[in-house]
């Protein structure tokens, strides 16, 4: 259990302590909801207004009932609501403009009342672990002159973390506030903790960054907040917020014009990232290159629908990298495996030459997006292969899972997708608009084979979707083969599809050994 009581001004600032659960202030720079409230075990929680979305974020121990009671604080009464997942154990009530439910575990949320906005629930584990100011490997960035009060871009925190790693393993904390920042490195054995309440936000200036490539339909861009190369045993964790400041950077025009992606860790291993609240990205909001042996728990990416190529998390030329319980809204792929050419555009400042991406797994997280929810490519420029998206869900999206073979002419290989619960369909990214796709999208700059060795086992599609899912090679030595579809539901049937017209599927050219092997 959370510690009752309340033993340190800081303490104070930084959270709200009751009986098992956190909820973080709320940063001066955000306004609250004007939609929804909610209470934890009836305690207000600190609503946050956003663009498309309003969302909340607490702490909560495990193991026994949390009762969480959601205002629909404009309407009358609650009409209709969903709870996404969907499929989860959770048994809702209503009272007059009240819908009221309990949760022994936390769980990432989106729940839609009426003809609402969404509301979205961020609700974490109790955090473990959380440094202590004033021991002897913990550095306070404000005693490095960082300015809490967002007056000025300022320098202290990259201070602080320069002087953290002459003791590795040292931790730097960030205390509740707004910190203007530019380009941060972090270093060797390095951690960076970032207290609930704290905001390190992006100017959106050109001037204030490094450009680091360039991007021929978006411009110049940086790396915000990345790793060292070679390095290993990075952390960065807690409960604060990392804000791209995404909207205001993208409307730069002319020579201002910029983006940045916001957390990278680069050449880099043993790197992990948990609890953080990464949003309002210009560009890939948690952008993983060519890293081994990591780990991203825990992570809220919460992106806007008004900012193209958004992304939430994509792993690109790494090796046993694991995601874990994650929620990413984007207006572009929420989670994604790539691979690309060298020193080309956004690689130009990737640290060595390219690279397979390997042994990856997506777990127990949340999709909202306008393009894909689950995906491999568009490059794959290196191979890509055993990698698995399981146990997830998809609130909304325009593919659910899929595989774009767009660039590059590597093969993408052991790919899974299993335990998927898609529950809604939308628009039509890149031309599809479909549960699941597979192709070769040749544009000219190369095509290579999918498969073998793809499964697709035990997802249930609620949607369709408006158009048929692809099955499409390009020509005989760049082909989709051994692809196996297993327990497949789809729509509102409790059986599961025994041929391609139930799946919604379509063989087009240069396919093999295209099965459906259910074990129901």
């Amino acid at each position: 259990m959370f510690l009752k009581t309340i033993v340190t001004v800081a303490s104070l600032l930084a959270a709200t302590v009751q009986g098992g659960y956190v909820g973080y202030p709320r940063p001066s720079i955000y306004s609250k909801s004007a939609h929804f409230s909610l209470k934890v075990n009836g305690t207000d929680m600190y609503t946050v207004s956003y663009a498309g979305y309003d969302y909340v974020q607490f702490s909560m121990d495990e193991g026994y009932d949390t009762e969480i009671i959601i205002e629909a604080r404009d309407q009358a009464s609650i009409n209709s609501y969903t709870i996404t997942p969907q499929a989860l154990p959770i048994k809702a009530r209503v009272d007059g403009k009240k819908l009221i439910f309990k949760m022994k575990k936390a769980h990432y949320l989106i729940v839609k009342i009426n003809s609402m906005k969404e509301f979205v629930v961020g609700a974490d584990p109790s955090e473990t672990n959380v440094p202590k100011l004033g021991a002897s490997n913990v550095f306070n960035v404000l005693d490095y002159k960082a300015d809490n009060t967002g007056a000025a871009i300022t320098a202290g925190v990259q201070a602080a973390i320069d002087a953290a790693a002459k003791r590795p393993g040292s931790i730097v904390y960030v205390p509740p506030g707004l910190y203007l920042v530019g380009n941060l490195v972090i270093r060797d054995r390095t951690s960076l903790y970032l207290a609930g309440g704290s905001v390190l936000r992006f100017t959106g200036k050109k001037s204030d960054y490094k450009v680091m490539y360039t991007k021929s339909d978006l411009g110049d861009g940086t790396w915000w907040i990345s790793t060292d190369k070679d390095t290993t045993g990075i952390k960065i964790f807690g409960r604060g917020t990392i804000d791209g400041n995404g909207y205001n950077t993208r409307k730069n025009t002319g020579a201002d014009k910029f983006m940045a992606s916001m957390v990278v860790p680069a050449g880099t291993k043993d790197f992990h990232m948990d609890g953080v609240l990464v949003r309002d990205s210009s560009f890939w909001a948690v952008n993983v290159v060519q890293v081994q042996d990591s780990t991203f728990t825990n992570l809220k990416i919460f992106d806007r629908f008004d900012v193209t190529q958004d992304d939430g998390i994509d792993i690109n030329e790494s090796s046993n990298v694991k995601v874990r319980r994650v929620i990413a809204i984007a207006n572009d792929d929420s989670f994604s495996a790539k691979t690309w050419p060298y020193k080309t555009g956004t690689t130009v400042p990737f640290p060595y030459q390219p690279r397979p991406n390997n042994k990856i797994w997506f777990d127990d997280c949340l999709a909202w997006t306008l393009c894909y929810a689950y995906k491999i490519g568009e490059g794959v420029w290196e191979e890509q292969s055993e990698i698995t998206f399981q146990n997830s869900y998809v609130y909304y999206a325009g593919v659910g899972c899929g595989i774009n073979h767009k660039y590059g002419s590597a093969s993408a290989r052991n790919i899974t997708w299993q335990n998927i619960d898609i529950e809604r369909l939308g628009g039509s990214p890149g031309g599809q608009a479909a549960w699941a796709t597979l192709y070769v999208n040749f544009v000219k700059q190369g095509a290579g084979p999918i498969g073998p060795g793809i499964l697709l086992k035990n997802i249930k599609a609620r949607m369709k979707g408006k158009q048929r899912g692809l099955i499409q090679g390009y020509d005989a030595s760049s082909t989709i083969s051994d692809v196996t579809f297993t327990d497949i539901y789809m729509e509102n049937s409790p059986n599961p599809a025994t041929s391609f017209d139930a799946l919604n599927m379509e063989r087009t050219n240069f396919y093999s050994n295209i099965n459906i092997k259910n074990t129901k």
